[in-house]
């Protein structure tokens, strides 16, 4: 038989990562060892009780009820004594226990640490429905016509009700206008004649109910019915204990940090079972809340005592993930010397190579120029040893020292493409290229057309300014990486407001201007 290989003690796997820290960055792996270790699994437990929760949404819309699956009943009032009923026989019939803690379990925690959570229970939910007479109209589906008060009719505003208008051929004069002194054959003389509106009945129909005496009623939109809707939900709502005594106050510490919610997340193995059944033998107790799930957690924990660098120190290592906490910032001390080197590179009094001798350095100088120079980025590699000054500090210099590189190249290339694009701008403006472009268009066109050609010189020249730095670092750093995009710094935004002016300027200078400037300038 061959023996079987013994898994690695949490002291072995910190010793591991912190010893790969520091490889390559000041400090010898060796430096670095273990002079006591207090190892062991802990045992915590747990239980998740719950609380019975039913909630009631009403709501309300006109006609007859919509929908399949809904409980129906006699009147409104039962409704609600129907929704009250269905919460009381939820929450006195725990018989959803199972249900729930099935919910839970299938949870990637298995339930563990949730605190108020809610775990709703779809088959243990209804909706009940009820419909009534409309109680505005009385179901009659319409309402009063409020102009005509319900006549269908209302008073004839030429006539006035008279059934007759002052003749409209002869004015009310009673003369025929075409005959002088002889009687208007449309009155007859009377000076009136009947009503052209009317037809001499002197009403009108009503314009609002269309003669009909009334309107739709607005509460049940003219069905005479009104429904009501109570939706019951029902569930559970979730309280977690956690026995903690006598645990060491820094797996306390771990479990502050981590989270208890987050032990199953790989850091701890945890094991529910449903709790046992109680006196009576229903498995349920006879008051809420009620204990749903059992917990039994365990999490390995150790206390070492290292020697680091010659000073002693004392870290902890929490759960199976190997979390480590209270590592000294020991990096900070074996990283000054290129620390030192770098910031001289920042500031123009040395070369970035002298500060790559460490390994934090190239690969800060690697994400740099990738375009992943930050401090998010810089944690996933070095989450602890190193202090947030340092990394912050390294992380800056970096940047500042790679623009130097780039200064000089940058620099020439911004002050070609100013005058590339001033020689363009005074083709296009001076000489009239742009009045006569624009001549034919619209004013709001003509304009479009002049800063787009500003746009483009300016894009152009961002790419041009972009890829020169690209090509610096490149040809510097052949082994590395590139990102698509390198910061052009404040020589790339004096090189796009330098283009900006000359562009305004000679735009202002030209002799001919285009039409849409002509007209603002007026």
């Amino acid at each position: 038989m061959t023996d079987q290989p013994q898994p690695e003690t949490l002291a072995d796997r910190a010793l591991a990562r912190l010893r790969k820290l520091a490889s390559g960055n000041g400090l010898e792996p060796a430096a670095i060892a273990l002079i006591e270790a207090q190892e062991d699994v802990f045992a915590l437990a747990g239980v998740t009780e719950v609380m019975p929760f039913c909630d009631a949404h009403p709501s309300a819309y006109p006609g007859g009820v919509k929908g399949r699956d809904k409980k129906i009943v006699g009147s409104f009032a039962a409704l609600q004594q129907a929704a009250a009923q269905h919460k009381k026989q939820f929450s006195e019939n725990p018989d959803w226990l199972g249900e729930a803690a099935r919910e839970l379990q299938e949870h990637e925690t298995k339930g563990w640490g949730l605190e108020s959570a809610r775990v709703e229970l779809p088959d243990k939910g209804a909706v009940y429905a009820a419909t009534e007479m409309c109680p505005r109209c009385q179901g009659r589906q319409t309402l009063t016509c409020t102009q005509c008060n319900g006549q269908g009719t209302v008073i004839c505003t030429q006539c006035q009700g008279q059934g007759r208008e002052p003749c409209y051929y002869c004015g009310g004069r009673g003369e025929d206008p075409q005959n002088p002194g002889q009687r208007c054959q449309t009155c007859n003389g009377t000076r009136v004649a009947p009503c052209r509106f009317c037809q001499m009945r002197g009403h009108l129909p009503c314009p609002t109910c269309q003669g009909r005496r009334g309107t739709p009623c607005t509460a049940c939109q003219g069905t005479g019915r009104i429904s009501q809707e109570v939706a019951v939900t029902c569930g559970a709502e979730t309280h977690f204990k956690l026995d903690a005594k006598g645990l060491p106050s820094g797996l306390r510490r771990g479990l502050d940090r981590v989270g208890i919610a987050n032990l199953g997340k790989g850091h701890a193995d945890i094991a529910a079972t449903p709790p046992a059944k109680d006196e009576d033998g229903d498995g349920t107790p006879d008051k809420p809340p009620f204990p749903i799930l059992t917990y039994s957690v365990k999490l390995p924990y150790a206390e070492l005592r290292l020697g680091i660098g010659g000073k002693k120190a004392v870290i902890s290592v929490f759960g199976k993930r190997c979390a480590l906490m209270g590592v000294p910032n020991f990096l900070d001390a074996s990283l000054k010397p290129w620390r030192d080197k770098l910031t001289a590179a920042a500031h123009g009094q040395g070369a970035l190579e002298d500060a790559l001798g460490a390994r934090a350095m190239r690969e800060i100088l690697a994400m740099t120029i990738a375009g992943k120079g930050s401090m998010e980025e810089l944690r996933k590699i070095y989450p602890f040893a190193l202090s947030n000054e340092a990394a912050q500090g390294m992380l800056a210099d970096v940047r500042q020292a790679l623009n130097r590189v780039t200064l000089k190249t940058r620099a020439a290339i911004a002050v070609i493409c100013v005058l590339l694009c001033a020689a363009g701008f005074d083709q296009f403006l001076t000489t009239g290229g742009a009045a006569r472009i624009t001549q034919a268009f619209l004013p709001a066109v003509g304009f479009a057309i002049c800063f787009s050609t500003l746009a483009l010189a300016l894009g152009a020249s961002w790419a041009v300014l972009n890829f020169s730095a690209r090509f610096v670092l490149r040809k510097r750093f052949p082994q590395l990486r590139l990102g698509l995009q390198q910061k052009i710094g404040k020589t790339g935004a004096a090189m796009m407001a330098a283009i900006v002016a000359v562009f305004v300027l000679l735009l202002m200078l030209a002799p001919v201007k285009p039409l849409w400037l002509a007209l603002l300038l007026r």
